[in-house]
């Protein structure tokens, strides 16, 4: 029944042509589910991994965001668009066989690390309540401020000119377009996107993830997708004893000095509370004081292993 695929994080991949909101709709209709989000969208024409969260599983959602990921993009040298990949009109054209594969790699590094990066005029990011992207397609473009992101590491896995294909490690935040501009902008080439697929998102990997024309194949599955306390298990655990937990439902936050021997994370951190059969019951915060700030506190799941 779909009963079981309520309270969970399902690993989804998003076919070409198809947006992250079609693939919710469909499984909203698919499964009558009530309460349905997303951690984190991909554009139409990218295709890849995209995280379903269901019930009590939509409140993770920013704690999942948060993860790093790792893309495949396919970058084409010799002209600019202005929407920065494949499907818009192009602005600008230049000159791409001088570019050699060595020329590339050097470029590559120089992305490395923590930087500041403008968010694109084709992208979700809201300016007074809408869509940069609506505004764009009427023509209007808005000053956009710089935002922090960083890349762990970008690879050449191909270079075939006029393209290249390279594999990005990175922080929330980062747009694949722009890098694909900013890269040519590096090589003194017009670029853009050509094609983009995500792989990962944190410990979430696409192998595991369902296509979206088969969603009904989550309920051929015993446990489908993750459970909360598993979804976050980059989030440190704290176990909490019968009277912990019973004190957490009643709003009690407990302290981290009193029965937890735990090794427990510094001031700051973030960490989930576990009941005793291993349930998350809320996600909260260490203090300098040894009590924990609680940030998100988990309803009770009923039925045996919901959130084991």
């Amino acid at each position: 029944m779909a009963e079981k695929l309520i309270d969970r994080v399902l690993p989804v991949h998003k076919s070409a042509g198809v947006s992250t909101y079609d693939t919710i709709r469909g499984f909203k209709k698919l499964f009558k589910v009530d309460k349905i989000g997303h951690a984190g969208t991909l554009d139409p024409p990218a295709t890849g991994l995209v995280l379903l969260l269901t019930g009590e599983a939509t409140k993770l959602s920013n704690y999942l965001m948060d993860l790093p990921k790792i893309y495949i993009a396919k970058i084409e040298l010799g002209g600019k668009t202005d929407t920065q990949d494949a499907t818009g009109e192009t602005l600008e054209t230049g000159d791409w066989d001088y570019v050699t594969e060595p020329d590339v790699r050097s470029v590559l590094s120089s992305f490395l690390g923590k930087r500041e990066q403008v968010p694109p005029m084709y992208s979700a990011l809201k300016h007074k309540g809408t869509p940069l992207y609506m505004l764009a397609r009427k023509g209007q473009k808005i000053d956009r401020e710089p935002r922090e992101v960083e890349t762990y590491k970008i690879e050449l896995l191909e270079f075939r000119p006029p393209h290249f294909t390279i594999e990005v490690h990175c922080s929330r935040g980062l747009y694949l377009r722009v890098l694909a501009e900013e890269i040519g902008d590096a090589l003194g080439v017009p670029s853009h996107l050509q094609a983009l697929v995500r792989t990962n998102i944190g410990h979430f990997d696409i192998d595991t993830a369902i296509p979206d024309n088969d969603l009904a194949s989550f309920l051929e599955m015993e446990e489908p997708g993750w459970s909360l306390s598993d979804a976050l298990c980059h989030i440190p655990a704290l176990n909490l004893n019968r009277n912990q937990a019973a004190g957490l439902m009643n709003g009690v936050a407990p302290r981290v000095a009193s029965g937890m021997p735990e090794s427990v994370p510094p001031a700051g951190s973030f960490v989930r509370l576990l009941h005793e059969d291993g349930r998350l019951g809320a996600i909260g915060v260490v203090t300098p004081g040894g009590f924990i700030r609680i940030r998100r506190v988990f309803r009770e799941i009923p039925g045996p292993g919901r959130d084991r």
